[in-house]
């Protein structure tokens, strides 16, 4: 072998010596020089809601412990679908991620024929920071108390087995059918534009229950105005924790509502998303970031990377068997 081939053979292995440690380093993301510079938090919904106030709390905590800025940054638009494409389509360097609902995430892909990311692989998991579960809830006037109460009452008075939610395909909708889907209860749905409405309908009596989240009903069930008959939580909520749960009364599959979640761009490293992570767990832990929570009608949560890419695996599995069956679409 001459020279110049054992030449071309050393500088062939030279380079893909280099090019696997470089690609080794772009996965592997090294704790000591992340982030290098601010983070994007992208809100896919309107600023001032729930969820934008919790990204910018973490926010705040987040940049005297990475020692960088976070920056919210909401891009509202098509139930969330527009924010999540703008993180679908970002570099994958650990500095912008996907602040979201579950919407774009497990009801979307389910609800309209066509979104312009792949919600099962644009994303990876970093973190779900807080859920706030959903509740049935009637007026004062009607006559439930609970939900053994309402199977009993459902069986005679099928004709007020109406719920009202906030719209179609919302997580109050898709709860109202698992909860027929589970029970056969036969509720009827009423979609209204928002949640006043709907709120000013069965105070009224013109439908006869809501289903709606904590950070909407906690005041109105305090304040008195509605009745609770069962949350969807796996445990009482340490935000109404008088209300009992749809597993006290034998239905422990009804457990839904809005949670708030952290994602980056697919191909964004793990050890990068296991650091935010553990940043927001710690940051989760504090006693006045649960209060601050509380007081907005929502609970903190906290997972791995690895506990969250199962949970929205089994998620998007079950809401699109809901979803399917019910036969829900956003596309007209």
């Amino acid at each position: 072998m001459n020279v110049l081939v054992k030449f071309r053979q050393a500088l062939a292995l030279a380079a893909a010596v280099v090019a696997t440690a470089c690609a080794f380093a772009a996965q592997a993301q090294p704790r000591d020089s992340w982030p290098s510079k601010p983070i994007r938090f992208v809100v896919p919904f309107a600023a001032g809601g729930s969820i934008d106030v919790v990204a910018r709390l973490m926010g705040r905590h987040l940049e005297g412990r990475l020692g960088q800025n976070v920056v919210v940054e909401n891009r509202p638009g098509a139930g969330g679908t527009v924010g999540a494409d703008l993180v679908a389509r970002a570099a994958a360097d650990g500095h912008t991620f996907l602040f979201t609902a579950q919407g774009p995430l497990v009801l979307n892909p389910f609800l309209m024929k066509r979104l312009p990311y792949n919600a099962e692989t644009a994303f990876a998991p970093v973190t779900i920071v807080a859920e706030a579960p959903n509740v049935l809830v009637t007026n004062q006037a009607f006559p439930v108390s609970s939900f053994s109460d309402l199977l009993a009452f459902a069986k005679s008075n099928p004709d007020k087995m109406t719920f009202g939610t906030q719209g179609v395909g919302t997580t109050g909708h898709v709860t109202g059918e698992l909860i027929n889907q589970l029970t056969g209860l036969g509720l009827t749905h009423v979609a209204y534009q928002g949640f006043p409405p709907a709120l000013t309908d069965v105070l009224a009596g013109r439908v006869g229950m809501m289903i709606g989240d904590t950070i909407n009903l906690v005041p109105r069930i305090r304040s008195g105005q509605l009745r609770p008959i069962a949350i969807a939580s796996a445990r009482r909520s340490t935000v109404l924790p008088q209300v009992p749960t749809f597993a006290e009364a034998g239905h422990p599959e009804i457990v839904s509502g809005p949670w708030f979640a952290v994602l980056a761009p697919a191909g964004t490293g793990i050890e990068i998303r296991r650091k935010l992570s553990d940043e927001m767990r710690q940051i989760l832990n504090q006693g006045e970031v649960q209060e601050k929570l509380k007081e907005l009608g929502v609970e903190s949560r906290g997972m791995t990377p690895e506990e969250f890419d199962a949970y929205l695996k089994a998620e998007y599995k079950r809401w699109g068997g809901v979803i399917r069956k019910a036969g829900i679409t956003l596309d007209k």
